[in-house]
């Protein structure tokens, strides 16, 4: 079944263009509203699973109707497409899956609509629905915390590796304050340049110097530091090898 996305944009050539880049990305049902009144009808007529909203329209504005569409069972996934970076707090409050800044490519239209499409479809407030926002080159992205697997530091660049595999880069935070920001008991130091998510590491391999790899079950590997390798053993429920 094709997913239905409902394109919200009141200038035409900006929903020409993006009903393009649909139509290049994948194989959707496109509808399309002008303002926001003829997007609060076709919400109300029909179920959607993805809404592309424009912030500033005539009537009722995007921030608005992302409100609204929180209050829809089933619940679309919300995605901004704007040329304002002010209303991205607004948005991440919200509950919005990305927020793209106008000009944007075509394959970060198609990186937002695939976070859409794996977002879970359950509407049930848990743990899991805790977001870490990230300010990227076309947008903010709002990251599941269940989705991050480490982070290492280097240059005061931020390396985040996803469950999906993706390297995200950030200068938003520091290694400290994005764990300051992470659910205590689900992330663990492991060294003064990385933290992993306990949940994801897969195995543990003693190395030199009091040292142990780290590896994930993406198959990635990390080195914990002899500093802080009690700590990992102790979150896991291991002992160190004499």
């Amino acid at each position: 079944m094709k997913a239905r996305v409902l394109l919200v944009e009141d200038e035409e050539p900006a929903r020409r263009l993006l009903r393009r880049y649909l139509d290049r990305i994948g194989s959707f049902h496109v509808e399309e509203a002008a303002d926001g009144e003829a997007a609060l009808t076709k919400l109300q007529e029909a179920p959607w699973d993805i809404v592309l909203l424009d912030i500033e329209m005539p009537g009722l504005d995007g921030v608005s109707l992302m409100h609204f569409c929180a209050s829809l069972s089933p619940t679309p996934a919300v995605i901004f497409t704007t040329a304002y970076a002010e209303h991205a707090v607004k948005a991440f409050e919200g509950g919005a899956v990305d927020y793209l800044l106008k000009p944007f490519s075509q394959e970060r239209l198609k990186q937002a609509l695939e976070r859409a499409l794996r977002r879970p479809t359950s509407n049930s407030a848990s743990g899991g629905s805790l977001r870490l926002p990230l300010p990227l080159h076309e947008g903010h992205l709002l990251l599941p915390v269940t989705d991050l697997l480490a982070v290492r530091v280097e240059d005061r660049t931020l390396y985040i590796e996803t469950r999906n595999g993706e390297i995200l880069q950030t200068r938003a935070y520091t290694l400290q304050g994005l764990e300051e920001r992470l659910p205590a008991g689900s992330f663990l130091r492991i060294a003064r340049d990385c933290l992993v998510q306990l949940d994801a590491v897969r195995e543990v391999i003693p190395w030199f110097s009091g040292r142990y790899k780290v590896v994930l079950h993406t198959g990635t590997v990390y080195m914990c530091s002899r500093e802080y390798a009690g700590s990992l053993l102790k979150a896991l429920g291991l002992r160190r090898e004499k």
